[in-house]
């Protein structure tokens, strides 16, 4: 979108500005900001208890929670500690703040040592921001305060000595004044100081060179030099300024990012037996157009591999890899605009589809829609192929965008594949690839651990490679207390699910200890004193072959093998896994067997729970219930089928009353508090997953119907969001407060208008909810039923009377989101209502500029029937005329025209309807323009002009600009065009855009029908710019023959002479046109001769 603005300004408001005294506080603030900034933990609390203590404004909450975003939440936070009294409260707050990392930042801050010289540094210096470096950056500017130098401001361009030292004592006298400074006023004095800095420290001896100084002002100067020199302790200024800036933007914690970069490492290392196929091939052609690609396939078929590969190359490139382990991750590491690849392996499950993880990811949609917008961003996600076919993850429709699924047809592995990947790791002994392969996916796999194997029948393993680990593990138990010590080693890894953690084995046995290794001898045959030494190094003996560990964890080799021993094991001990397995283990691979065949059928490796052992599985559900796991009941995968549900019922119902109220209300206690799904309670996950039969139960003992999780949300509200009318209505029966929102201010009427769940809606609206309230990010029920189009939901609603001019706080509203998604229903039925046609987006783009930006017609249509200002622009200065002829939009064009637009309104760079149209080759366009009378000579700025114009743009970079431009002359045009602009820079796309006319340009893209227009309406065929180059010049660089030609019929003077000294037969002849350097020269022999 055009004119998109930062919408994390730290502007403290003049109202609200606090008496700031500098001390201790301010400087302990300074040295800890990097800790506070990356550890500071949920804040929201936090800010709530300051709020209440009168440090900060009710409004405050919102502005700083606005991101989402963990560090940015933080830096805003931060900034609003002022004064000492602000900092001793904010200590009293993270204190009381429950959570324990807080407290402990807390401690940290108040036992940081403050020295004399830390004082004096900031001393009668305003502490207008707590951005690191900047008192410090302050107190070097305030040398330059006592230098005599003239009080004439210098041209921007001037980069004399005398005219850096004009803007640093400029900048000094700025900030004594202020009583606040923004995030612009903060960029532009840090990039300012950069600069001028960057030319001190380039320079030997500046002072000798600039001749134009006094003799005592060079000695004031030398003086300056040399305190600059002392202060920062003979080091290079520029490089600590840029290292200051980059360690600014760091949002991952030090611990964090050393993890990362053995991970990194580590596939690094492993990435240099990986073998090219036409999937990875084809991974890295799509993310050339697409942001967020998923990867399928069953486990072992190298979803991961592929995955980190292609990570690795694209670090090559520049690119970030952020390995993302909870949803919350790609929250938190988020940089807009820094090149990152995230990283998502196996998600949503491992096994099975993890419905809580489905839910998290479903949360974090708005996050993952706005990295994906940046296009700076990649997110390479892998998932198992049963969890991507599983019905709740269509709902995660980002990661349904762009899927590689490795056993396709198009994607399975050749014949070719197959014997390189087999060379790689087996050798070429290998024959009958093509037979051996045919009889499983996981290939690759197999491949991987042959290579670490070796000591089997390679045909053998790879007929039965399962068969052969049985048997390896049979063997065992035949090779006394050893073998046996080594079995059980494995079965404790399946006991925890996977993650065996190597400090388990530290310390003495505990009781709960003793009772699993118990258990665990007797169901492998090992009569033998308790031992966790043995057991640890029995597993460490087969560390490489079936186990491996890493950072203090003990895993399998792959998931897959894992799978395996899990099945094995649950065959061989099911009872013991059944009372010591982890919890998650318990619930997610353990399938009743009196499901439907089909329930699991595709799902290898699952363990069948016998009905000898049906009632102690369910009796270790009520267990983990009662203790507060929660989460995990209604995770189990069993849950989904109603026999099982009514088997669970009817224990429970045996169980005494008061022992089933305490299960009704029991709330989960294993999440962490900052986890959005910590207090899940029974309702809250049977309302979620549907479970009605359940919820009849429930209600039948639950104290409060809008009992609540930890985040706020309610069993209505999961229901209305997960569009469960049956049980909607059971719980509206009950007279829930239909009004109660989630922390995020989601209501259920919020919800199911945002989903598209009409019943719901309909349900809802009976109990006369209000129709306004909105999320914390101001958006409304109609807001989002017009967004996603959901034109029945918006009928009902607008029966209610909402206000259809409630915008977000980005300044969208209901139309503006309808016109813009191109809903051309629902944008007659808000014009019903008479809405405000001109309330604009923040960045000043209108219903009308959005509906024509993107070829919207029929809405284009309705709007204008409205009498808009058709000459609203954004803050880029696009109108909606301007847009649409960028667009190549014809009929929208026509359809402005009749409401009479500024036909020759500029962009901030000086973009115009007819320069765009004249780009683009559209001759339809410019021959309506140019009927209305365009100007066929209005231009782009100069490049002095765009420079300026960005210096203080928002968003906008110069390189950005220069990038667009470069972009603009290779799209859309002849390969000849193309592949010439290719070969240059930014640079000469800039110089070639900057001070043209559409005529230029068009001569430059080589548009034949256009130039001729152009000039048959008086176009000024020799306008000339700054540096003197006419459109022939460009005509006769780029080679197009048949527009020199045309030029010179019409009156093109060859003779004009650029600034460079060069002519157009010059040009030509450099660039080795040799029919266009004939044609010039006899023209030029014609008019002398003509002359003469």
């Amino acid at each position: 979108m055009e004119g998109q603005q930062f919408s994390h300004h730290e502007v403290h408001s003049q109202s609200k500005v606090k008496s700031c005294s500098t001390g201790n506080h301010s400087v302990r603030l300074q040295k800890n900001y990097y800790n506070l900034i990356q550890n500071l933990s949920d804040v929201r609390n936090v800010i709530d208890s300051l709020i209440s203590k009168g440090v900060l404004e009710p409004d405050d909450h919102a502005d700083i929670a606005s991101s989402g975003v963990s560090a940015e939440m933080n830096r805003k936070l931060i900034a609003k500690i002022r004064s000492k009294q602000d900092y001793m409260l904010f200590l009293e707050a993270l204190k009381e703040d429950p959570v324990s990392a807080n407290a402990e930042l807390a401690s940290v801050l108040e036992s940081t040592d403050v020295n004399q010289d830390e004082l004096n540094q900031t001393a009668n210096i305003p502490q207008l921001t707590n951005r690191p470096g900047f008192q410090s950056l302050v107190t070097l500017v305030s040398m330059v305060k006592a230098v005599q130098i003239s009080d004439t401001e210098p041209e921007s361009h001037d980069s004399r000595l005398a005219a850096d030292l004009y803007r640093l004592q400029s900048w000094y006298k700025k900030i004594i004044k202020m009583s606040s400074m923004d995030l612009d006023k903060y960029q532009q004095f840090v990039q300012t100081v950069n600069e001028i800095l960057g030319r001190i420290s380039g320079k030997s001896d500046p002072v000798v060179k600039e001749t134009t100084l006094s003799t005592v002002m060079q000695k004031q100067v030398k003086k300056m030099l040399h305190s600059l020199k002392e202060k920062e302790e003979n080091s290079d200024l520029k490089d600590k300024l840029k290292k200051m800036e980059t360690e600014l933007g760091e949002i991952i914690p030090k611990n964090i990012k050393e993890l990362i970069k053995k991970q990194i490492e580590d596939w690094e290392k492993k990435d240099k037996m990986f073998v090219s196929t036409r999937a990875s091939d084809y991974i890295l052609e799509r993310l050339q157009d697409n942001s967020c690609l998923t990867i399928t396939a069953p486990s072992g078929v190298g979803k991961s591999f592929i995955a980190r590969h292609t990570a690795l190359v694209l670090k090559k490139e520049g690119y970030n890899i952020i390995p993302v382990y909870s949803p919350t991750d790609i929250r938190t590491y988020y940089q807009p605009g820094k090149q990152t690849v995230f990283i998502i392996d196996d998600i949503c499950g491992n096994f099975t589809a993890n419905q809580q993880q489905i839910y998290n990811w479903k949360q974090l949609l708005p996050v993952i829609n706005t990295i994906i917008e940046d296009k700076c961003c990649k997110i390479i996600v892998s998932c198992r192929l049963q969890v991507y076919k599983d019905e709740k993850f269509n709902t995660l429709l980002p990661f349904k965008s762009c899927e590689c699924n490795l056993i396709s047809d198009k994607l399975g592995l050749t014949y070719v594949e197959k014997t390189n990947i087999a060379n790689t790791y087996i050798g070429t002994s290998m024959t009958d690839i093509h037979d051996l392969s045919q009889k499983c996916d996981f290939f690759p796999l197999l491949c991987s651990l042959y290579h670490e194997k070796k000591d089997v029948d390679v045909k053998d393993f790879f007929k039965n490679p399962f068969a052969v680990y049985k048997n390896e593990l049979d063997k065992l138990n035949e090779h006394g207390d050893e073998g046996k010590y080594r079995t059980c080693s494995l079965a404790l890894c399946v006991l925890f699910n996977n993650h065996l953690e190597e400090k388990w084995f530290l310390g003495k046995v505990t009781k709960r200890q003793k009772q699993i290794i118990k258990d665990t001898y007797n169901a492998c045959g090992l009569d033998r004193g308790i031992s966790k030494a043995k057991l640890q190094h029995a597993l460490d003996t087969l560390d490489g072959t079936f186990i491996c560990k890493q950072i203090g964890i003990y895993r399998t080799v792959h998931d897959k093998l894992f799978d395996f021993l899990a099945h094995y094991f649950g065959q061989k001990m099911i009872e013991c896994l059944i009372d010591h397995g982890d919890s998650d283990l318990v619930h997610e691979r353990f399938v009743w067997q009196k499901l439907p065949d089909d329930k699991n059928s595709n799902i290898d490796f699952i363990i069948e729970i016998q009905e000898d052992y049906f009632e102690s599985y369910l009796e270790r559900l009520i267990k983990d219930w009662s203790v507060g796991k929660v989460r995990v009941i209604f995770m189990n995968n069993n849950m989904t089928v109603s026999s099982f549900r009514q088997q669970l019922l009817q224990h429970l119902k045996q169980l005494t009353i008061s022992q089933q109220v305490t299960l009704a209300n029991t709330k989960d206690t294993v999440l962490p508090k900052d986890h959005h799904g910590s207090g899940t309670n029974p309702l809250t996950g049977a309302c979620y997953d549907g479970y009605t039969d359940i919820v009849h139960w429930l209600l039948h003992y639950v104290a409060d119907v809008d009992q609540c999780r930890d985040d706020g949300v309610t069993g209505l509200i999961m229901a209305s969001q997960e569009g469960h009318t049956d049980i909607v209505k059971l719980l509206l029966e009950r007279n829930p407060n239909v009004d109660l929102c989630d922390k995020d201010g989601w209501s259920p009427l919020y919800l199911a208008s945002r989903d598209g769940h009409t019943d719901i809606v309909k349900l809802l609206l009976e109990r006369n909810p209000n129709v306004d309230l909105c999320d914390e990010d101001g958006c409304s029920p109609l807001f989002w039923a017009s967004n996603t189009g959901h034109t029945d939901i918006v009928k009902l609603l607008l029966e209610r009377n909402p206000n259809v001019n409630l915008c977000d706080k980005d300044g969208c509203s209901p139309l503006f989101m309808a016109s813009y998604k191109g809903h051309t229903d629902i944008v007659k039925l808000l014009l019903e209502k008479d809405p405000n046609v001109d309330l604009c987006h923040r960045d000043g783009c209108s219903p009308l500029y959005m509906a024509s930006c993107n070829g919207h017609t029929d809405i284009v249509k309705l709007l204008l029937e409205k009498n808009p200002n058709v000459d609203l622009c954004n803050n880029n200065g696009f109108t909606p005329l301007i847009q649409s002829c960028a667009n190549n939009h014809t009929s929208i064009v026509q359809l402005l025209m009749k409401h009479k637009p500024n036909i020759n309104a500029q962009t901030f760079d000086g973009g115009n309807a007819l320069y765009f149209s004249a780009l683009n080759g559209n001759i339809d366009i410019i021959k309506l323009l140019l009927k209305n009378y365009a100007d066929c000579d209005i231009f782009i700025l100069s490049k002095q002009s765009v420079t300026d114009t960005l210096y203080n743009h928002p968003i906008k970079t110069l390189d950005k600009e220069k990038q667009e431009l470069f972009d603009s002359l290779v799209e859309n045009t002849s390969s000849h065009v193309t592949d010439y602009v290719s070969k240059k820079s930014v640079d000469y796309a800039f110089d070639v855009v900057a001070g043209s006319s559409p005529l230029h340009i068009t001569c430059f893209m080589g548009r034949k029908d256009v130039v001729r227009c152009l000039l048959d309406h008086n176009a000024d065929i020799n306008m000339t710019k700054e540096d003197g180059t006419t459109p022939l010049f460009y005509a006769c660089e780029v080679g197009h023959e048949d527009i020199v030609r045309l030029l010179l019929d019409k009156g093109a003077d060859t003779q004009i002479i650029r600034l460079d000294g060069k002519s157009p037969l010059n040009i030509a002849t450099d660039n080795g046109h040799t029919s266009i350097v004939i044609m010039l020269t006899n023209h030029t022999k014609k008019e002398d001769k003509l002359s003469s």
